[in-house]
């Protein structure tokens, strides 16, 4: 019996969580009230606050459910563990990432970037959103393993940097940022910047592979 109260608990939550996903598709993430999942889920407001009680832990179940798609921090985890020479970790360490965010791109990525945004004004919401998450956030993981290798191979000789390889992260974490906005701006909001028609994650990701193994000497 215990086993089904928890099964029909967490269904409730996944559901009240899915009118919250609805309504963030119709409207920007940082207008979304505890009032528009309530009509959304047709449920009665004091059933919606019994399993979350407040926009931020709803905000915060969105991102759990962003972070777990595809399992991505096990992934990197087998990649890093794996025997493989360390430019072919890295190929496959940027392949999660490009992976990751293509599967994000038209749904979560939008709530993701509004959010993000909007946080970035209002440093309290972030603070409270943050508390209420569980989940790994695999981009902040996935550089800093990233981060590892190349520092690791560094170490070792493998790795001959161009410049220092500290610079190389910032460039890095910087370029796929940019990668990110211009291309969740194109594809989920339909800007165009004047300079660059038509963004492609894909061969975005392998450019910045490509540029980031060249400044490695390899």
């Amino acid at each position: 019996m215990p086993k089904v109260n928890e099964e029909y608990l967490e269904g409730k939550k996944k559901e009240i969580v899915n009118a919250a996903f609805a309504v963030c598709q119709r409207k920007p993430a940082y207008d979304v009230t505890m009032s528009d999942i309530v009509a959304e889920t047709g449920m009665s407001q004091g059933g919606v606050y019994k399993y979350y009680n407040n926009i931020y832990s709803v905000y915060a179940a969105l991102i759990d459910d962003a972070n777990q798609v595809g399992n991505q921090t096990e992934k990197i985890d087998a990649i890093m563990n794996s025997k493989a020479k360390p430019e072919v970790k890295l190929k496959k360490l940027f392949e999660v990432s490009e992976n990751f965010f293509s599967e994000m791109l038209l749904g979560y990525n939008k709530i993701l970037f509004e959010l993000g945004t909007f946080c970035i004004q209002n440093p309290e919401y972030d603070k409270k959103i943050n508390s209420e998450t569980t989940v790994t956030p695999v981009f902040p993981y996935l550089a800093c393993r990233v981060a590892e290798l190349i520092i690791t191979e560094t170490g070792t000789g493998y790795f001959k940097p161009l410049i220092p390889a500290e610079e190389i992260l910032n460039f890095v974490v910087s370029s796929f940022d940019g990668i990110i906005r211009d291309v969740t701006l194109n594809k989920c909001y339909g800007i165009r910047t004047e300079d660059m028609s038509d963004p492609d994650e894909k061969k975005l990701i392998n450019c910045l592979y490509i540029s980031t193994l060249k400044l490695l000497g390899k």
